[in-house]
């Protein structure tokens, strides 16, 4: 290469071909597969990946030709590259990258920002409540009072530009991806402000703090929050006038529904010799009764050596029974009448199993895949008419329907009538099915779906813009709310001819993720995300 009389370098008057082409044929390659991956038939999580995977093919490629086969001289090459890298790994420790959802990871924060969550104050206890009282339009649990979220006897008027829903009422909130409860005029939910996990009650009309439980736990995987978040994840249940709660490390309280006074309390993962998953402990406690005439709370504990499922008496906190041997999913145990029996239901890693409710034996499982540290299973089991299941979840597996029947000697046989490997069809990553009718509706990766529960085959699926994303759906009336992972609340005709928008409103702020579940009191909307919480009054016909 030749140089100027004052030493210093000079581009040649021609370079080697490979030289010159690489970066503009490796870029546009890169971006060719980008393109052809995004309106491809992939699962949007593969899009997610190969998103990533592009930007760091891009870095890979250019840093090794600038730094191997670049025109300039090895010390320039060999200096900026040092450079550049030094740079870009000081930039790594410094800065993080957030998980948008259903778009992927865009977003990015400095490591030593203060959580939102850590910002707000440590609530104190108010008086407590003195007018406690259940209604008929209660929504008391996790998905409300049946196997997937429905209100029934409510008719909601659909043309909200005559009508539109008014916000009550609009707050700050701790992280977590808890669901309200909603029992009379009170609503209680799970978050995390701080070092403090807290189960919070508020009057549901005015969004005031009423009492709240603090657990001096936090849950942070990873240590940062990006990846799936910090905070509790499960849903409080209340029964009576005790609220159940299970935290997102394991912690298990009874508390007064009145109060927020602890009654009893389990640590679930030190008890029962289990670890916790990578995402948090996000089953919720289930409450069934005993012939014994008292009341069992069920909890998905995880452990070895028979420490699975564990059941306690609701009254005492004293363990009832325990048993099984398997990890837990992120799935909630659900109780059902199937073949004339009550079972106990719970899907873990890699089976779905049913269990007696007296004793916790168990009565049949089938193989489910799913790993609680990868392909994580988040969707619930609904039992169906006919005795029969189905099931279904995301990260590419899909739905299946499972028929359950006795053999001869009474033991009980299941077998799939349809399957993934027949109709890849509703992969419910984060979310639950609605069933009307004859037709089953959900977030197949995002992307709204219809499909027949006697075939499993779709009906319709319709992407919009912008999309639902990883959102959460519930059957009110005649119709299907959905709260999308932007915060927006629609309305959906639950027809299986074609998917019909009936009305949406901005609810939520669009920059946050909000992956929790609405609750619906009549006439009365909760949603809320990791960061805030509304109160909406939908309108109602009548």
């Amino acid at each position: 290469m030749s140089t100027s009389s004052s030493g210093a370098e000079r581009m040649p008057d021609s370079l080697p071909p490979r030289r010159v082409w690489f970066p503009y044929v490796w870029t546009g390659l890169v971006a060719v597969g980008v393109i052809v991956a995004q309106f491809s038939g992939l699962d949007q999580d593969a899009k997610n990946f190969l998103l990533v995977a592009a930007g760091v093919l891009l870095l890979i490629g250019h840093s090794t030709w600038f730094i191997f086969f670049s025109p300039f001289s090895q010390r320039t090459r060999w200096g900026i590259g040092l450079i550049s890298w030094i740079f870009l790994i000081i930039l790594g420790s410094a800065v993080e990258l957030i998980n948008n959802g259903d778009i992927g990871i865009v977003g990015w924060r400095w490591r030593w920002a203060v959580e939102p969550d850590a910002q707000l104050l440590l609530p104190t206890n108010a008086s407590g409540i003195e007018d406690w009282l259940t209604t008929p339009s209660d929504y008391p649990r996790f998905l409300g009072n049946g196997y997937w979220a429905e209100v029934q006897g409510v008719r909601l008027e659909t043309d909200w530009e005559a009508h539109p829903p008014k916000e009550l009422w609009r707050q700050k909130i701790g992280a977590g991806w808890s669901a309200f409860s909603i029992v009379g005029n009170y609503a209680i939910t799970q978050e995390q402000r701080g070092e403090n996990e807290l189960v919070t009650c508020y009057a549901i009309r005015t969004g005031e703090l009423v009492w709240s439980h603090a657990d001096a736990v936090r849950f942070d995987p990873g240590g940062t929050g990006a990846l799936g978040g910090i905070g509790p994840r499960a849903t409080p249940t209340v029964f009576q006038q005790r609220v159940l709660t299970l935290g997102a490390t394991g912690i298990l309280n009874c508390l007064d529904a009145r109060s927020g006074e602890k009654i009893w309390s389990h640590d679930t993962l030190a008890e029962n010799g289990a670890e916790n998953i990578m995402w948090g402990k996000s089953c919720s406690p289930l409450v069934v009764p005993s012939k014994e005439g008292r009341e069992l709370v069920i909890v998905s504990a995880g452990g070895p050596e028979g420490r699975s499922l564990v059941a306690y008496d609701l009254e005492t906190g004293g363990e009832i029974w325990a048993i099984g041997d398997r990890r837990s999913s992120y799935a909630s145990p659900i109780y059902a009448e199937l073949l004339g029996q009550s079972q106990l239901i719970v899907i873990n890693e890699n089976f779905v199993t049913a269990h007696d409710v007296e004793t916790g034996a168990v009565l049949w499982e089938h193989p489910w895949e799913g790993n609680s540290d990868a392909n994580a299973t988040v969707s619930q089991p609904v039992p169906l008419s006919g005795d029969r299941v189905f099931l279904s979840k995301g990260y590419g597996i899909g739905a299946s329907l499972l028929q359950l029947a006795r053999d001869s000697e009474g033991t009980i046989q299941v077998t799939p009538l349809w399957k993934p490997a027949i109709r890849v069809v509703m992969k419910t990553k984060m979310g639950n099915v609605v069933v009307q009718e004859d037709f089953i509706y959900g977030l197949d990766n995002g992307i709204m779906q219809c499909i027949d529960i006697e075939t499993g085959k779709s009906q319709w699926k319709k992407r919009r813009r912008p999309a639902i994303g990883h959102g959460q759906i519930m059957l009110i009336g005649e119709v299907i709310l959905a709260v999308s992972e932007s915060g927006e609340v629609l309305l959906i005709d639950p027809s299986p001819k074609k998917y019909v928008e009936l009305a949406s409103i901005q609810a939520l702020d669009v920059e946050k993720i909000t992956w929790n579940n609405g609750a619906f009191s009549s006439p009365y909307l909760l949603v809320r995300n990791a960061e805030e919480v509304a109160c909406y009054e939908l309108p109602l016909v009548d």
